[in-house]
Parts: C-alpha cells; sequence; structure tokens
C-alpha cells in the first residue's frame, strides 16, 4: 500500500513509513492511493458472519501483502474480544454499540489494532517512543489502555481544559506510561500544537521517536472500517433486503472518513449521514462547498466540539473535491443542544435506552434524514457513563456506572503516577511539558 499526503507536496511513502511518521512532511495527513474492494461474494452471507470474521477479511484485504495473515487474525482476534450488540431504538432504527470495549468507546478497536501492529511495522521497535495525541473525549484512554504493556512506549495525552468529563479523564490520567498535558484551549489549538511536535520531530534518529495516536495516523483509521461492514451485516440479519442508510456522530471525522473508505471499499450501503453539533463545520461543507473553520463552541455533546476538523482534508481528498459526487454518499444535519436532550429523553422513555449525547446526535440526525422504505443504523459510540454528569442532568435521574468507568483518579495518583501537567496553549509549553520523564 502506498500513501500520498493530502497536501501533495511530500514523497509518496511506503503503509509503514506513513504510520511510523503519523503525519507527512508537508503536514498533510496520509491517504492510500488506492483502496482494494472487497469482493461481491461476500455479501451473499454476510449476515451470518460475526466481527471477528469480518474483520479478518478487511484487514487482509488491506494489509494482507503487509502483514502475514496469520499474525493478521490473531490482532483482529485480539482486538475484537468483546460484543459489538445491535439494538433497536426505534421500528426502523438501530444502533451499534461499540462501547463494550476495556474503556468503553468506539476508539478501543482502533487504539488495539495500533499498539498491536505498530511494533511489527517500526523499524525502530524496542526504542523509546512517544505515542501523542489530542483528544476531544474518548482517544486518550483508549490508546493509554492499548500500549499499556509497552515497556518502551509514553502515551502523551494532549486534552482541552473544561472540555472532558472526569470519567474521560480517569482513563489515561495517572497511568504509569502516560503524561497527561492539560491545555487551556480548545480541541484544535490541542490538534495544532500536536501537529507542531509531530513535524518538528519528522525523521528523528535520537533515542526518543514520535507517532501519531488519534486519527490523524491512518493506523487508527483503517480498523473503523470493521465498524461498517459489520453494521451492514448486522442490518441485513434483521432487515433482509431492504436499504441501509448509517448515521455517525462527526466531530473531527475520523470515523466519518472510515465510513467513506468502507463505501469505497464496495460496502453496499445507501448513504451516510453526518451528525454535528453547534460545531457544524462538515455540515457547512456538504451545503456551501466552503470549508470555514472556526472556534469551538462548547456544547452538550462536547466530544464533537470540533471547529478545524483534521479530517476533512482526507475526505476531500477522496472525493478529489467533488462535491456532488460526496452529496450522493453523505447528508448532514446540524443539532442544537436541546434537541440533542429531547432525543436522549425519547430514547430513554420509548425504547428504555441511555444514550450518551454523541450517539443521541446521530440519533437524531437519522429521525430527521431518514426516508420510507429505510432502515437506519446509529453509531453508539460511548458509554453514556463517559458523560454520567451530562446524562444525569439531562434525564433528571441517576443510573449504573460500570466498573471500567468507576476507578478513581484521585486513588490512583496518590499512588505516586504521573499528575496532569496543566499549560497554556503554546508549543514552548508543549516542548517544556515533552521534557518530563
Amino acid at each position: 500500500m502506498i500513501l500520498h499526503s493530502t497536501l501533495g507536496k511530500s514523497e509518496k511513502v511506503s503503509f509503514a513509513r506513513g504510520i511510523v511518521n503519523g503525519l507527512a512532511p508537508d503536514g498533510g495527513l496520509y491517504l492510500p492511493d488506492t483502496l482494494p474492494r472487497l469482493p461481491k461474494a461476500l455479501f451473499n452471507n454476510i449476515a451470518e458472519m460475526s466481527a471477528r470474521e469480518i474483520g479478518y477479511i478487511v484487514m487482509t484485504t488491506l494489509l494482507g501483502d503487509i502483514i502475514p495473515p496469520t499474525q493478521l487474525k490473531q490482532i483482529v482476534d485480539d482486538a475484537l474480544n468483546f460484543d459489538i450488540p445491535v439494538r433497536a431504538l426505534s421500528d426502523d432504527i438501530c444502533s451499534l454499540e461499540l462501547f463494550h470495549g476495556p474503556t468503553m468507546s468506539f476508539n478501543d478497536i482502533g487504539a488495539r489494532f495500533m499498539a498491536r501492529l505498530l511494533p511489527l511495522l517500526d523499524p525502530a521497535h524496542g526504542l523509546r517512543r512517544d505515542i501523542i495525541l489530542a483528544t476531544s473525549g474518548d482517544s486518550g484512554g483508549a490508546v493509554a489502555n492499548g500500549f499499556e504493556r509497552s515497556a518502551s512506549t509514553r502515551v502523551v495525552v494532549v486534552y482541552p481544559r473544561r472540555k472532558l468529563s472526569p470519567e474521560q479523564i480517569t482513563q489515561f490520567a495517572g497511568r504509569r506510561n502516560v503524561l497527561a498535558i492539560e491545555v487551556d484551549g480548545s480541541f484544535d489549538i490541542c490538534q495544532s500544537l500536536v501537529k507542531q511536535i509531530l513535524l518538528e520531530n519528522a525523521g528523528e534518529t535520537g533515542d526518543r521517536r514520535v507517532t501519531s495516536g488519534n486519527s490523524i495516523n491512518l493506523l487508527r483509521q483503517l480498523p473503523a472500517i470493521i465498524y461498517y461492514f459489520y453494521g451492514y451485516a448486522a442490518m441485513q440479519a434483521r432487515f433482509p433486503e431492504t436499504e441501509t442508510v448509517i448515521s455517525v456522530p462527526c466531530g473531527n471525522l475520523g470515523n466519518m472518513t472510515a465510513a467513506l473508505m468502507a463505501k469505497q471499499m464496495g460496502l453496499p450501503v445507501k448513504r451516510f449521514i453526518a451528525a454535528n453539533n453547534a460545531n457544524d463545520v462538515f455540515v457547512e461543507y456538504l451545503r456551501t462547498g466552503g470549508m470555514r473553520p472556526r472556534r469551538a463552541l462548547m456544547t452538550l455533546a462536547s466530544a464533537l466540539d470540533v471547529g478545524n476538523p483534521s479530517n476533512l482534508a482526507r475526505i476531500i481528498d477522496m472525493y478529489s473535491g467533488d462535491l456532488t459526487r460526496l452529496r450522493k454518499d453523505v447528508s448532514g444535519v446540524a443539532l442544537t443542544d436541546a434537541a440533542i436532550a429531547a432525543t436522549m429523553k425519547e430514547a430513554a422513555r420509548t425504547a428504555s435506552v441511555i444514550l450518551d449525547p454523541q450517539t443521541a446526535a446521530a440519533y437524531g440526525a437519522a429521525r430527521r434524514e431518514l426516508k420510507t422504505g429505510e432502515k437506519g443504523l446509529v453509531i453508539a459510540s460511548t458509554h453514556p457513563a463517559k458523560f454520567r454528569d451530562a446524562v444525569t442532568k439531562v434525564l433528571g435521574e441517576e443510573f449504573a456506572i460500570p466498573r471500567p468507568v468507576r476507578t478513581s483518579h484521585n486513588n490512583k495518583s496518590q499512588q505516586g503516577y504521573n499528575p496532569v501537567i496543566k499549560i497554556p496553549p503554546t508549543i514552548a509549553a508543549l516542548r517544556r511539558a515533552l521534557e518530563t520523564q
């Protein structure tokens, strides 16, 4: 697999080199020159296949010429060792619950794949490496968990002040191999700072290497393709011969990019729905063709509070800027906090399902956009317990908190683990923080 930069100013590289670099030298994101298509015969019996079976086919199709199939099978089996249930929200809409992994987030799948694949791709494996990422919610905990057994790896989580829930912060802050850095700024500022660090360390040959750990790294993106093939399979099992539409909560657009990659690989869904909150950069792009980054607003669906989504560059590249063609595959809906809260209440009342705000945004978008004869699948990205305060405030009642979300950050900190480092939104401050050993 050959990768190119979305900015087109850097040389093309091998898949392994692109993954280790994380970000292209020109500041663009890496993207495959071509994506292979799955055989049409697969869809004759896909409804009978498990997530692991589908995952193995997808990953061998993508990486079978890079990683031996036997190793890929073991990685798939390890990374997908938890259930991915489909739950009915209404007569014509279901949710794909991707949050039953160790940190109760959809990011668990991509992070676990990355932790297992990177050592096989990295020529400097064994040297000290920083996996650095900006997070608007769940990536930090998932990546920290994925790399927790890697003695030579330090996970650096850069996150915006007042944007993450205490439950989300607990899942990475205080871990022995994690450096948690809180920035007095937005997610977009955090992402910009991380990209600067990656560019400064590109091609570094010292005793510590740096690789990106969130969705700007293609290795985090590709496993997410599995969600969509498995989700389609599950819908075919329930609603044979019915057209499926998938609704995706959209912040940094990593999930939507993976969805469109799946489409290019032959996924026969009718179309996708992009669910934004008030930070409607992508919805506006679909409507006008203009890319207008702006300062992110604080909303109920805080994980979607992104004003300059990095992965939009990948989507524009994949469609060669052809907005007409993109609109055939994706429609967009922007929801207010009031609309998201109303959807959460309705799901609790009519389906006895507690939704996190991001999933509620996707459900609300599906209810608006679904047409007669279509069945909708909502990407349920995160367990509602990770947004306990927000969910409790909306629903007016407490609910059960699962064990992976209950761990006390204070207790971990008292054990002498790394404290959170708080910095102003400057590259100099981030550089100083990274010097912490």
